[in-house]
């Protein structure tokens, strides 16, 4: 009998000790991870608003391959939801609970027993990119909040959010560069100093084929003449278009290996450095779309770029009589 009552009170003191430890411990949890990502806010934005996405880059999804994930009626914006099932992670349902376009996506989660928590993606945009700020917060009654210090939640919850950010990061790369412009692949490379030969001038924006038409044959049979090594096809080095006045500042040269002085013509040099490519196959008169698709990539991005624009017209029309097969290849250099 008093060996029961020692058992007895000594558990008593246990849970008193717990029930003590429970009340002066944190009721809840709180994390806050973040990351530079180079891409810009808005295609975040949509990538994290948009619940379909979501398998493609989460932490949890790579630590429970065997989850089943089964999406609710709505899967993008606010009201969108998914429920999951896993061998590991259990059972739960999460919900989009506000969603402002461009700047932060809350969500609502429930843990089959074990509670329901809150959590927000914000975003900010930054030089080089957008600043994603991913924040946790679950309130853990007594005496479960003891659980933090047996599991280490905070710790494991700060590893799987950096994790989920850094497969969010490789994601949304993956998609930068498989995306189009105006059904044109743009691609960021780095470009040699280039040297080019011809005649530049200040013409009327209509005028602009009539003039290469007369100036770039004068340009390569002097280039030809003068035994100066060739580096390229013709191209064109756009350093102005001036649509309310009608007039642009262009010149129409031979790419060459290196700057030569030729009388009657100027000699340009392009520095070395980043610049976006496109090669844009259809008449040399109607380069328009990629110029469009070059706008809406350096919007996208955040980017500027650095005048002149090269044009480089790679296929012989004399050659090939379809005009659909006639490479450009269009240059932006960057700043």
């Amino acid at each position: 009998m008093k060996a029961l009552k020692i058992v007895g009170f000594s558990l008593l003191g246990l849970i008193g000790l717990i029930l003590i430890l429970g009340f002066i411990s944190p009721k809840e949890i709180v994390t806050e991870r973040s990351r530079t990502i180079k891409v810009p806010k808005m295609m975040v934005y949509e990538t994290i608003n948009d619940l379909e996405t979501w398998e493609n880059w989460s932490t949890w999804k790579e630590m429970d391959p065997e989850m089943k994930v089964t999406m609710g009626e709505k899967t993008v914006g606010k009201g969108a939801s998914y429920s999951w099932t896993g061998p590991i992670l259990g059972n739960g349902k999460m919900k989009i609970s506000d969603s402002q376009e461009g700047k932060q996506v809350d969500t609502a989660l429930e843990f089959d027993g074990f509670g329901n928590a809150d959590a927000s993606f914000k975003l900010e945009e930054v030089e080089g990119g957008t600043l994603v700020k991913w924040d946790f917060y679950q309130k853990m009654a007594v005496p479960f909040n003891l659980m933090e210090y047996v599991f280490n939640i905070k710790e494991n919850l700060d590893k799987d959010f950096d994790r989920g950010l850094a497969l969010l990061d490789q994601y949304l790369q993956e998609k930068k560069k498989n995306m189009t412009y105006q059904g044109l692949k743009v691609n960021e490379i780095d470009t040699e100093e280039q040297y080019f030969i011809g005649i530049r001038e200040v013409i009327s924006i209509q005028d602009i084929q009539k003039h290469y038409a007369e100036n770039l044959p004068k340009a390569f049979a002097a280039v030809t003449a003068a035994g100066i090594e060739m580096a390229g096809m013709p191209s064109g080095l756009l350093y102005s278009y001036d649509e309310e006045n009608g007039t642009t500042d262009i010149a129409q040269v031979i790419p060459v290996k290196e700057p030569k002085e030729l009388e009657g013509f100027e000699t340009f040099t392009i520095p070395a450095g980043k610049c976006l490519h496109i090669d844009y196959y259809g008449d040399y008169s109607a380069t328009e779309t990629a110029h469009v698709a070059m706008d809406e990539y350096i919007k996208a991005n955040s980017l500027t770029h650095k005048f002149p624009v090269i044009e480089q017209y790679v296929t012989d029309p004399g050659q090939e009589p379809d005009p659909s097969k006639w490479l450009t290849k269009v240059y932006y250099p960057l700043q």
